[in-house]
């Protein structure tokens, strides 16, 4: 009877384990997931502080370009001042991550979205890798790899750049 108990409670016992939600890794990803939320809140209102968040050696690849963050920044500047009334919405959602005491990782699925009064919504789908290293008691973004998605949520009828938005059709 022993036996019995022992060999079914072992399968019970790892099957509970593999079903249960990981909560540890949320737990570990959030400061990383909460510094990109600050990097966010700065790209829409004053660009030049989003380089408080990276370190001085930053990489950031977008799709097959590497961009140098001071270009990065007079982009977001040319943009805000084109854009009257411009709005910015970021959503993330955290595919992969891991912290460790000095070096982090984030994989994320990312829809951008900036619309103003007098334009339409213009929006990036991206998968994009995030490397942070700790500074001190800081982290920061070491390297950004972003590559760009097409956004199956516009249909051929609602947008005429239907086509440029999603290049596989």
């Amino acid at each position: 009877m022993l036996n019995i108990a022992r060999i079914l409670t072992t399968p019970v016992l790892l099957m509970s384990l593999a079903f249960a939600p990981n909560l540890s890794l949320a737990g570990e990803t959030d400061a990383l997931t909460d510094l990109l939320k600050q990097v966010d809140k700065q790209v829409c209102q004053s660009p030049k502080k989003i380089m408080d968040f990276y370190s001085k050696d930053t990489v950031i690849i977008s799709d097959d370009k590497r961009v140098l963050p001071e270009h990065r920044i007079k982009d977001y500047e040319v943009m805000i001042a084109e854009l009257q009334g411009m709005k910015c919405n970021n959503k993330r959602t955290v595919l992969a991550g891991n912290v460790g005491e000095n070096l982090g990782f984030l994989l994320v699925d990312e829809l951008i979205s900036v619309s103003s009064l007098h334009s339409t919504d213009e929006r990036q789908h991206s998968v994009c890798t995030y490397i942070f290293t700790k500074n001190g008691r800081r982290w920061k973004i070491k390297q950004e790899h972003c590559s760009s998605l097409p956004d199956y949520s516009i249909v051929p009828g609602d947008d005429a750049l239907y086509y440029f938005h999603n290049p596989v059709y």
